[in-house]
């Protein structure tokens, strides 16, 4: 770990997520200790962890308050997931109908987001401070795995575009300190590909972040322009809310040097830096 890595991941990171009132690194310390314990170990935390999380909602939230009393639904008598049958599934119409009855008594901050609509609709919700705090964890402890920090330069290959607001430029400059560098994913012209490849090129990033579909047009572009991209050092790319296909593994691999991309689960699409709930211990850097 060079010094300025370890400046941001011992120092400026953790006080920047202190100054917005996350505890990621409590939770990041949390999740680096309980990923050694015995799978049954694992499974009573779980399932402690669950019963005390579905009591507070049926205590806080008014539409499982509502829910649970309706049903005759008792948290404290969870004793595997199975139970969780006797609660009908919350589908994308009972969250549009019940947006403000989901929200938490005394729930504090919350910041509002939608998906892609790709359903032919639009899906708007919520999140509090809790659920970023464990995003950022999540993906916090994933980079750790493949002997990356917060503070090694990441490309972030994603689909928000770069506006001049106030809030965007402070973004842009949190991110520079962390040497965190973002390509806009839905501009993949030729001409851009050859710039997104200098990019990488230049930049040499530890780590790559982004869709399967852009990472695997870039590595291709490459190959068709002969470009070596086996020598920068990537590390680790990680791949989020699209599905990884094989051929698009194959050719990542291949180019940028990554023996298996690292697939993980959209945890919050429209955000790149907390998509980052691994669902596949598949990534293994070449050595």
């Amino acid at each position: 770990m060079s010094l300025y890595t370890a400046l941001c991941s011992h120092c400026l990171f953790p006080l920047h997520e202190r100054l917005k009132g996350h505890s990621s690194v409590a939770v990041l310390k949390r999740l680096e200790e309980s990923q050694w314990w015995s799978a049954d170990r694992l499974a009573d935390d779980r399932m402690v962890r669950l019963r005390g999380f579905l009591a507070e909602i049926g205590t806080r939230v008014p539409y499982y308050r509502d829910l649970f009393g309706r049903v005759g639904f008792d948290p404290q008598s969870v004793r595997t997931t199975e139970d969780l049958a006797a609660l009908p599934l919350l589908d994308k119409p009972a969250i549009r109908a019940n947006v403000e009855r989901l929200k938490a008594d005394g729930h504090g901050p919350l910041t509002r987001y939608n998906t892609g609509g790709s359903s032919g609709e639009p899906l708007i919700f919520y999140m509090g401070k809790d659920r970023k705090s464990h995003d950022v964890a999540a993906k916090w402890r994933a980079t750790r795995w493949w002997d990356v920090d917060i503070g090694d330069r990441e490309l972030v290959i994603w689909g928000s575009p770069i506006e001049l607001g106030a809030q965007d430029r402070i973004r842009r400059f949190r991110d520079g300190l962390m040497r965190s560098h973002l390509l806009p994913a839905f501009e993949m012209s030729p001409a851009n590909l050859d710039r997104f490849v200098d990019t990488i090129r230049v930049k040499r990033p530890a780590m790559l972040f982004g869709y399967p579909s852009s990472l695997s047009l870039i590595a291709s572009h490459a190959r068709q322009k002969n470009l070596d991209m086996s020598r920068l050092g990537i590390r680790v790319a990680f791949v989020t809310s699209e599905r990884l296909y094989d051929e698009q593994r194959v050719v990542i691999s291949e180019v940028l040097a990554v023996l298996w991309p690292m697939a993980m689960v959209p945890a919050m699409r429209g955000s790149s830096r907390t998509s980052a709930l691994p669902v596949a211990c598949i990534s293994v850097p070449k050595t």
